[in-house]
């Protein structure tokens, strides 16, 4: 941010106060407007945190005094972004992984198994959050993508009932006494302690740095985490956590509208792979896979050196996938383990995961998707929320394979067509995606083998703004809204040939990001442009969603008001869990896991939390809680 621009930072006092005074039902704030929640004393505890105020960005747009009292309101939602509900005792988990580091941490957390409990208090703390433009409720919500974790059916169930409400969860999987299994009285059957992972129930040797249950960087002590994994962080136990957390509960649901959109989790096995018969073979079966042979660690961790390119990581991937098949089909008590079977984990093809949007007690019927979805598996639609304003979106996952995004051909013209139709009409367009434009850059070419999830594996794609293997962005060659789109034409040249489009939200990232892109390099006070926003995840640190106002301020300028969202769950976890009702998990046994699950991914020894030298997902004051001010492109010169 410039030095002209950081002169705009305001804090709107007002506004918190309206909306302290609004939030009587919940017991925490609404948004992060009056408080958020941080680790203010650098005790690896968190507290509640001063308020953060809004930052005025002028990039794209004229900031006229006096805006405030001229405006209307155009729209009030909420985005919620890779809320990874995870099935962690699914033999289709890769959290051996973990143990090679970077850049293959993210295949365990110890949070993960919490996944449904922070869903339904993010979904509890949307439901009673108001608009500081107007004080009204959301009028409905976006789901950016990764709303599964590994495609799994039981996964896709959890999140759509948590967010239709109504239902009751249960986030336990596997069926006792399946597969020789003696049944004892335990419901948890995933990964824990044998120092390699978090124990949750016990520490034994903590006290004296010589933790030899809990992994590295997972124990109490924080020198000992900082000998064996340079974190500074310190994981507490939380007695029977792994069993309470798999225990059922009630939800209580958005009760808007709400829409769903693909991420590559959605639709791809560990966000990468694509399905087939011989991963829901081994979703389904009894074998899980804990380890791999010392040549395969050997083969990835040289694979990995100085991290992995895109090339690399599709290499990584194939190797994984062998791995897992050899060691299901010849199973060896040093790298397996048997679990009882559950046929709920089975991988979905694309129209199977959009025919479980149809299964709903929610709205609209579908979520979105519709019956042209359910034709072809692809999962780009449009809408019209209100009289002047078209959300668009898109489906970035990549059918071939490949954790980032990309644009078949055939979807990247209906754009162009939802585009023009817009613009014909004087519509306002917000496009929405799982993917960024940086991560728009995944090739049609694979080193998977073929899979069976359907959809459109077009050997024609666009990208977000770079292709893959390039460093430069494309040039942008076309100005003319009303010209054919071009095989190398990016998703920026599309959206800035066309003025309807006035932002890009989506997720994948899991950090908070906000970048202005300019129509017109250096004028993007007159000329205008979009706003990309990147939301941070529901699974890892810092845990948070964003709504949005949409308002016009009647001068020639919109503003986009962008606040984040700490779920409703408390700083502080407390004593002992409450008991269980007749129909399960309490609501204050629910508050206690989620606050758990937020203060474990702060301590998560892979976290970005802002200490030990990593950035923090929380991103900067400018990508949290902003007015980003854009031309008006439908207003008089």
């Amino acid at each position: 941010m410039n030095a002209r621009r950081a002169g705009l930072v305001i804090f709107l006092a007002a506004l918190a106060a309206t909306l302290l005074a609004g939030a009587g039902v919940l017991a925490r704030p609404q948004t992060t407007l009056p408080q958020t929640i941080l680790d203010l004393n650098r005790d690896n505890r968190l507290e509640p945190a001063p308020s953060e105020g809004y930052v005025v960005r002028d990039d794209l747009g004229q900031a006229l005094q006096g805006r405030e009292k001229r405006r209307q309101e155009l729209i009030f939602f909420a985005q919620m972004t890779d809320l990874h509900v995870v099935d962690e005792e699914s033999p289709l988990r890769v959290e051996y992984l973990d143990r090679l580091g970077d850049p293959f941490t993210s295949a365990y957390r110890p949070q993960e198994g919490l996944s449904s409990q922070v869903l339904d208090e993010m979904v509890r703390q949307l439901r009673n959050t108001v608009s500081p433009v107007t004080q009204r409720q959301i009028e409905l919500a976006m789901t950016t993508g990764d709303n599964s974790d590994n495609t799994q059916l039981n996964e896709a169930r959890w999140f759509i009932d948590a967010l239709d409400g109504g239902n009751q969860i249960n986030p336990n999987s596997g069926v006792e006494g399946t597969c020789g299994t003696t049944p004892d009285g335990s419901i948890y059957d995933g990964v824990r302690g044998g120092n390699e992972y978090y124990e949750p129930d016990r520490s034994p040797g903590a006290e004296t740095g010589n933790d030899d249950e809990d992994g590295p960087g997972y124990s109490p002590n924080q020198a000992e985490n900082e000998r064996e994994a340079q974190r500074s962080n310190a994981v507490r136990d939380f007695p029977n956590l792994f069993e309470d957390m798999n225990k059922p509960f009630q939800t209580l649901g958005l009760g808007v509208p709400w829409y769903g959109i693909f991420g590559n989790h959605d639709g791809l096995v560990q966000g990468n792979e694509p399905r087939n018969q011989a991963l829901e073979q081994i979703a389904t079966g009894c074998v899980k896979v804990t380890g791999l042979s010392s040549e395969d660690e050997t083969r990835l961790r040289a694979l990995a050196q100085g991290g992995l390119t895109p090339q690399e990581s599709m290499t990584a991937d194939t190797i994984l996938l062998e791995a897992m098949e050899n060691t299901t089909a010849n199973p060896t008590p040093d790298l397996s383990t048997v679990v009882p079977r559950d046929d709920r984990r089975k991988p979905l093809r694309k129209i199977e995961y959009i025919q479980e949007h149809f299964k709903t007690t929610g709205r609209p019927v579908g979520h979105g998707f519709t019956a042209q979805n359910l034709a072809t598996g692809q999962g780009y639609y449009s809408f019209r929320p209100k009289p002047g304003l078209r959300f668009i979106v898109l489906d970035t996952m990549a059918e071939n394979g490949g954790s980032d995004g990309n644009i078949e051909d055939a979807q990247f013209h209906w754009l162009h067509r939802e585009l023009q139709a817009a613009e014909a009409n004087r519509e306002l367009v917000m496009v929405f995606a799982h993917h960024s434009l940086e991560t728009i850059s995944n090739p049609p070419a694979s080193q998977f083998p073929p899979g069976d999830q359907g959809g459109d594996p077009s050997p024609v794609v666009h990208y977000g703004e770079t292709p893959f293997g390039e460093r430069a962005p494309t040039p942008c060659t076309l100005s003319d809204p009303a010209a054919e789109p071009t095989p190398d034409e990016t998703l920026k040249c599309l959206f800035l040939r066309h003025p309807s489009v006035i932002s890009f939200v989506v997720g994948h990232e899991h950090d908070n990001r906000i970048r202005p892109v300019e129509r017109r390099e250096g004028a993007g006070h007159t000329a205008g442009g979009f706003w990309q926003i990147v939301t941070a995840s529901h699974i890892d640190w810092p845990q948070q969603s964003r709504v949005l106002d949409l308002v016009d301020n009647r001068d020639g300028n919109l503003s986009i008001i962008g606040t984040i969202v700490d779920h409703a769950a408390p700083p502080e976890p407390g004593g002992a869990p409450a008991p269980s009702s007749g129909t399960g998990q309490t609501r204050e046994a629910v508050d206690r896991l989620a606050s758990i699950s937020r203060e474990l991914s702060y301590n998560d020894p892979d976290a970005n939390n802002g200490e030990d030298g990593r950035s923090d997902r929380r991103g900067g004051r400018d990508d949290r809680n902003v007015e980003l001010i854009v031309r008006n492109p439908y207003a008089a010169p």
